[in-house]
């Protein structure tokens, strides 16, 4: 019988946490000779730099992946059910753990980037925590984990999109890793949201495709990172939200109105704060 109130394991929380924080701390000492790695993307030449930060950042990808599985295969409801999924557990970790460690790596500060790590331990232990829990879809405490991984997902959406403007890498790449960022998230939410229905693959690929091509006109603007994350992020929450009223049945007029008039505001908003920021 499926305890009602499951926890997380606190030993396998507490060395899986410890060891993406151990990464974090590596990453900031860590020299290693930079490689530099050219090709061509529709005719343009990216050139893709290699070093110390990046590989650990590609270790903590496969760690918090790896991590996350066990974690969430712990919980009894999918220790009965050995072949169901637990992909779905995995986007919202590994993309937190690779925002932050990447906001973590721009930070020259010492005492803010001491600041900005205990933040990152806490997240991390939020979005696990939610996920865990978001694991039985009869959990009583379910909707407190929706409320807490909805939030993290558009904060972290906002990380990303301002993250990726910051870089300054040429469209086609900052686009493309827009859209995909903006997809697993969308398809996340719509699983946690609408569980049952297939579909959400494709609602939250054409969410990732308007994120995207927004992120790409965005590139030939004099922006802030603020503020073209911001316009980047109309689509997405316009594109959840419609998504999840359609699959649940209850998209109609109210609701396109609802939603083009936050656009709007939203828009006008965000488009002052851009000319603004600009001057």
């Amino acid at each position: 019988m499926l305890p009602p109130t499951p926890w997380p394991n606190r030993d396998r929380l507490s060395v899986l946490t410890a060891t993406i924080v151990l990464a974090y701390a590596l990453a900031r000492f860590l020299d290693l000779p930079a490689r530099v790695w050219q090709t061509t993307i529709l005719g343009s030449s990216i050139d893709i730099q290699i070093d110390g930060p990046f590989l650990v950042l590609l270790f903590v990808a496969a760690l918090i992946s790896a991590g996350s599985e066990t974690l969430m295969r712990s919980h009894p409801y999918l220790a009965g059910r050995p072949k169901a999924p637990a992909f779905q557990h995995w986007i919202l970790p590994g993309a937190t753990a690779l925002a932050l460690g990447a906001a973590l790596n721009r930070t020259r500060d010492e005492q803010v980037w001491w600041v900005e790590l205990g933040i990152s331990v806490l997240a991390l232990l939020a979005v696990l925590v939610a996920e865990f829990i978001a694991v039985h879809p009869e959990d009583r405490r379910r909707d407190v984990a929706a409320v807490v991984i909805t939030g993290l997902t558009y904060a972290l959406a906002l990380t990303i999109f301002a993250l990726l403007y910051s870089l300054s890498y040429r469209a086609v790449v900052s686009a493309s890793l827009s859209g995909a960022a903006s997809a697993l998230l969308a398809w996340r939410w719509l699983r946690l949201r609408v569980p049952s229905d297939e579909r959400a693959w494709l609602y939250a690929g054409l969410t990732g495709l308007m994120c995207a091509e927004a992120f790409w006109a965005l590139t030939y603007w004099r922006l802030t990172p603020g503020a073209a994350a911001l316009l980047v992020m109309l689509p997405f929450y316009v594109g959840l939200g419609l998504a999840q009223q359609h699959l649940t049945g209850t998209l109609s007029r109210r609701v396109w109105l609802e939603y083009g008039l936050v656009s709007g505001v939203g828009l006008l908003m965000a488009l002052g704060y851009a000319l603004a920021g600009s001057r």
